[in-house]
């Protein structure tokens, strides 16, 4: 019987062990309305190559914040990346941005999530943003940092995150 209860007793931990993973994982990102990075060949951006990412909205009273996603390997000569951001708004009209984000401490130290030659960075770019139409939105980045090629960059992407209503 005591068998019995410690067999009963460790499945109950396994799947209350399974259960909390299983929530933890799916609630980590609950907030993302949209997330997605591109792959650089060779880990080398061209000047002329963007990077294109069509958005669809519908909600134009709700406010979101907008990360830019960068993932350089730790041979990247620079300790910050800059990017034109171009907006193309649905139904006509855009608008372009210069965005610089670092990517490195002072002390030279990467910022970023990683071990070994790769790191991860969202880097927070604004908050509270409203889109002022419903529609398909298409952000480019470009990096700007005056080479024709970057060498050092994998990934760049865009993120955006629903903000929660502070009632």
């Amino acid at each position: 019987m005591i068998l019995r209860f410690y067999n009963d007793f460790r499945q109950l931990i396994s799947c209350m062990g399974f259960i909390g993973l299983v929530l933890t994982f799916s609630s980590c990102d609950m907030n993302k309305f949209y997330d997605e990075n591109m792959s650089l060949e060779n880990d080398e951006w061209p000047k002329d190559k963007a990077m294109a990412f069509k958005i669809n909205v519908q909600d134009t009273i709700g406010t979101y914040s907008f990360f830019i996603n960068v993932r350089n390997n730790t041979s990247y000569h620079y300790n910050n990346i800059c990017f034109f951001l171009t907006t193309e708004f649905p139904g006509g009209g855009m608008s372009r941005d210069t965005i610089e984000c670092l990517l490195a401490a002072k002390n030279g130290e990467w910022l970023g999530k990683g071990s070994g030659r790769y790191r991860d960075n969202r880097i927070p770019i604004r908050n509270n943003i409203r889109f002022p139409r419903s529609g398909t939105y298409t952000l480019s980045l470009n990096q700007a940092m005056r080479e024709d090629v970057l060498k050092g960059i994998s990934e760049a992407g865009v993120r955006l995150e629903k903000e929660e209503k502070n009632e």
